[in-house]
């Protein structure tokens, strides 16, 4: 037990410390408080700047927008405007202050006239607008004392306060009612064409067609929509167009577009008539569209066709005898032109013939003008069959005298056409009882052949084979003589 030490006891505290603690206690607790005091009371100006300048920052950012911008809190009352806004009511825009009510401010700018909607009708106007406002739709225009236009949007937030945005679109506003006169314009111009105005799709399916459509064609507006432009031709027609006008859209150069050019069309009745076409390409809203306009041109079409045939009945009653219905004096020397200047540039020979009938004023003593009339005929159906190339021409000279013009013939080629005509005359056996050579027409021909040479003429040519003819007659006539030189 001896070993074991025992502390020294501890010593007793005074009482008067206690309230000492107490004191020092409650001093710390101060000094704490004040300190955070103190903190939060810098944190809370400094979040009070911050929020200042946010908000200023807000304020210069919305007075900026060139849009007029105004919020109204849910009780509908003022809370942010900018001067555009304002702008926007010339009258009363300077009144607008933070803190009105909606409907005050409504009344005033209608008062002041900034409403020309409302002039006159100011509290059923009012009234109209704030039922509006209860439940914004879509943005709308409205008009203003200066004669400009402004847009309206007008939304509600999740918290109820009202956004309302105002944007001039004076500019736009007069470009789409320049745009309207412009289509009402071309609707009215469409409307009362004479001629047809059809609008194709990229599909080739008719999107309109005009009044006169009908008028021409006899189908309703109803009866073409959506229908493939190809129904207006013929049946065996419709691939090939459909195809043509695949591979025109394709390309890049579509040269037809502003050209025009005639085209077989079908009316409702299946009659055929005939249209002149223009095409015009325009890009719309649903894409690259084709323009048709179609100008019936049947009548003069027609008219066309009967000048044509009249012009050239008339070109065969000028160039043509009217006894033979062999070419006359004046297409033979026409011909005799072409054809020297023809045989100039190809270096190729001439040949001619000219023929006499053998002494005819007999024949027509004999039998009478008539029957005179009816030999010559014969003959020139004989020399007509000795013509046979198109190039070959047979043509009555005058009188009782022929002439067959034989280009492109050398001299052995035009003695054998000689010999087919005298032996035509021959097997026609035209009956001559008055002629002291043979019991029938005979022919007296004068031939020559030339190679068209500068110097020279067709009238020389014709004379040396004019010449050749008197040397046949002299002869004995019932022959052929072929010049001896030209």
């Amino acid at each position: 037990m001896g070993g074991f030490r025992k502390n020294p006891p501890t010593p007793p505290i005074a009482p008067q410390i206690f309230p000492m603690l107490a004191t020092l206690l409650a001093l710390l607790t101060a000094a704490v408080a004040a300190l955070v005091a103190a903190a939060v009371a810098v944190l809370m100006a400094r979040r009070a700047r911050h929020c200042r300048a946010e908000a200023e920052r807000l304020r210069e950012s919305i007075e900026s927008l060139e849009e007029g911008f105004a919020l109204f809190d849910a009780e509908d009352r003022l809370v942010l405007i900018n001067e555009a806004y304002r702008s926007s009511f010339p009258g009363s825009g300077a009144a607008w202050q933070p803190g009105m009510g909606y409907e005050p401010l409504l009344r005033l700018a209608a008062s002041k006239g900034d409403i020309p909607m409302a002039l006159g009708r100011e509290d059923d106007w009012v009234r109209e607008r704030l039922a509006h406002r209860a439940a914004p739709g879509q943005p709308w225009l409205q008009s203003r004392l200066d004669g400009r236009w402004v847009r309206i949007h007008e939304r509600r937030t999740p918290t109820g306060a009202m956004v309302s945005m105002r944007t001039d679109v004076s500019e736009l506003v007069s470009k789409e009612r320049a745009l309207a006169a412009s289509q009402a314009q071309l609707q009215a111009i469409i409307g009362t064409a004479g001629v047809s105005i059809l609008t194709l799709d990229a599909h080739n399916r008719i999107r309109s067609a005009n009044l006169a459509t009908e008028r021409m064609l006899g189908y309703a507006e109803h009866e073409l929509l959506d229908q493939d432009v190809v129904m207006l031709v013929d049946f065996d027609m419709r691939t090939a167009i459909t195809s043509f006008l695949r591979l025109y859209l394709a390309r890049e150069d579509r040269e037809m577009l502003g050209q025009q050019r005639e085209f077989p069309v079908l009316h409702k009745s299946g009659r055929e008539l005939t249209v002149q076409l223009a095409l015009a390409e325009v890009m719309s809203m649903e894409g690259r569209m084709m323009v048709v306009v179609l100008t019936d041109i049947t009548e003069r079409k027609r008219y066309e066709i009967e000048l044509k045939h009249a012009n050239e009945q008339l070109m065969r009653l000028s160039t043509t005898d009217a006894l033979t219905e062999l070419g006359n004096r004046r297409l033979l020397m026409q011909r005799l032109e072409d054809e020297w200047r023809r045989a100039l540039r190809s270096k190729e020979p001439m040949s001619l013939l000219i023929v006499d009938v053998d002494h005819f004023k007999l024949f027509n003593d004999h039998y009478g003008h008539p029957a005179g009339d009816t030999c010559l005929q014969a003959i020139a159906g004989v020399l007509r069959q000795c013509a046979a190339r198109p190039s070959d021409l047979a043509a009555r000279y005058g009188g009782e005298e022929f002439v067959l013009l034989l280009p492109g013939t050398d001299q052995e080629g035009a003695m054998a056409v000689a010999q087919r005509l005298a032996q035509g005359m021959r097997n026609a056996a035209l009956a001559h009882p008055k002629s002291p050579l043979a019991d029938h027409v005979t022919l007296s021909m004068g031939l020559v052949c030339v190679q068209a040479t500068q110097g020279g003429s067709p009238a020389q040519w014709l004379a040396q084979a004019d010449l050749a003819l008197y040397q046949a007659k002299a002869q004995g006539r019932n022959r052929v003589v072929l010049a001896s030189e030209y």
